[in-house]
This record gives C-alpha cells, sequence and structure tokens, in this order.
C-alpha cells in the first residue's frame, strides 16, 4: 500500500513538472511581430521661379496709362505669348484696357509685317505708348501696342479704342492647341469648357472642315471656346505658374 502511494505521489509530481517545465530552462519568449518599415514619399520639388529680370512685373511704367515696363514689353510684344497674356488679363492686374470701336486689320507688332483680324468690342491691355502726344498729357494722337487674349501683340492709334468697356467685350481668339497642356488641363477642369472644346474640335479639325470657306461654323465654335477661356480667367480661375517668361 505504501510503495503504491509513493509511487503514485511520484507520478504526480512528475506530471505537474513536466506541465510548468519545473527545474527546466524556462521556454523562449515569443518573439515579436516587426512593424512595417514607413513608406517614405519624397515631396515634389518646387516648380523653378522665374529671374528677377524675367518675372511679372506688378507696377506701372510711367506715363499717361498703366502699362508694364518698356523692356518687358518689347519681350512679349517680339514674339507669341498666349500663356502670359492669360496672366496679364487675370483680375486685380493693374495694365490699362481698351476696347476696339470697330473692326478692322491692324499690324501684328512681332510678325514680321503680317496683319491681324480685330473686332469691335475686343479687350485689349496696353502694352507701350509708342508715339505721339502733347505736353498736357492728353491721349490724344497718340498709338498704342497693346497685347490680345491670343497672346499677339498689335499697334492701335488712339481713335481706335475706348477706355470704356462696352456692355460685351470680347477675347481674341485663344488657339487652344497653342496652350501649354498644364493650361489645357486646368481650362478642362470646367465641363462647359472641354465641351465647347470637343466641338471645336470636331468642328475645325476634321477633313470637311478644312474645306469650309469664309465665316464658318468652325469660327464660331473658336469664338465660343475663347469667350469661355476669357470668362473664367475673368471670374479669378487659378492658373499654372508660368514655366518660362520674356
Amino acid at each position: 500500500m505504501r510503495t503504491t502511494t509513493i509511487t503514485l505521489t511520484i507520478a504526480l509530481g512528475a506530471a505537474v513538472c513536466g506541465a510548468s517545465a519545473c527545474g527546466g530552462a524556462p521556454l523562449p519568449a515569443p518573439t515579436p511581430v516587426a512593424s512595417a518599415p514607413a513608406v517614405e514619399v519624397a515631396a515634389a520639388p518646387p516648380p523653378a521661379e522665374p529671374t528677377v529680370e524675367h518675372a511679372l512685373p506688378t507696377t506701372c511704367e510711367g506715363g499717361p496709362v498703366c502699362a508694364p515696363p518698356k523692356e518687358f514689353a518689347q519681350r512679349v510684344c517680339g514674339g507669341t505669348y498666349p500663356e502670359v497674356a492669360l496672366h496679364l488679363f487675370a483680375p486685380k492686374t493693374p495694365w490699362k484696357r481698351a476696347y476696339l470701336l470697330r473692326s478692322f486689320q491692324a499690324w501684328h507688332v512681332g510678325g514680321h509685317g503680317d496683319m491681324r483680324e480685330l473686332r469691335a468690342n475686343e479687350e485689349v491691355l496696353i502694352m507701350s505708348v509708342s508715339r505721339g502726344g502733347g505736353e498736357d498729357g492728353q491721349l490724344g494722337g497718340k498709338a498704342f501696342d497693346v497685347i490680345r487674349w491670343d497672346g499677339t501683340c498689335v499697334s492701335l492709334m488712339e481713335d481706335e479704342i475706348t477706355f470704356q468697356k462696352p456692355p460685351a467685350s470680347v477675347p481674341a481668339n485663344i488657339t487652344w492647341k497653342k496652350l501649354e497642356p498644364n493650361f489645357q488641363a486646368v481650362f478642362a477642369e470646367d465641363k462647359s469648357i472641354a465641351a465647347l472644346r470637343q466641338s471645336q474640335a470636331r468642328t475645325c479639325e476634321s477633313p470637311a472642315a478644312e474645306q469650309e470657306p469664309g465665316k464658318t461654323k468652325c469660327e464660331l465654335a473658336r469664338r465660343q471656346l475663347s469667350i469661355a477661356i476669357a470668362q473664367s480667367v475673368g471670374r479669378g480661375k487659378a492658373l499654372p505658374a508660368l514655366s518660362s517668361i520674356p
């Protein structure tokens, strides 16, 4: 009987020690799960800012009207810069606006002697007063180089423009394909402009459209798209930064 009790006690003790690892090495601690390293996203580099010499001006050149500095005006009017024109026509810019009294042709300042069609009530910005005038500072007899919404400059006489805004001013036709892709993308965010662009492409960029004579549906589509873009800018549309400034 005693032998049986001792044997049972030893057996129970062995079972308990086996369950708790009595007198043996401690159980290894569970290996912690390593957390995934954070993904480091590189910040996009800021756009390069134009140099001071080639920044958009913000103050008027001295004279009878508010115009940009002469050197800037000469550079801009020496070429075609539609994106620069959009920035210059933006709201709250100080440049003097003028409006054509009638439709006619005018010399393209940077176009090697070619003529441009202008419409009555077209809105332009005075870039420089080129000649004429008296000591009293009046505008009579003066001539002006002006920039249009399409980024071209033309020369106008004082009797061809007015500084009083008409009930419905119009922009020059803005050539969509000449706008930089980032400007196209910004305007295309507006569904109405995107639809007008699609309509203009269908009307103007097909083989049949190229054979239509005179003032066609294509011309009307161009005007509608240009007016919509000008109205968007006039409402304060945020424009992309200029990639270059003349």
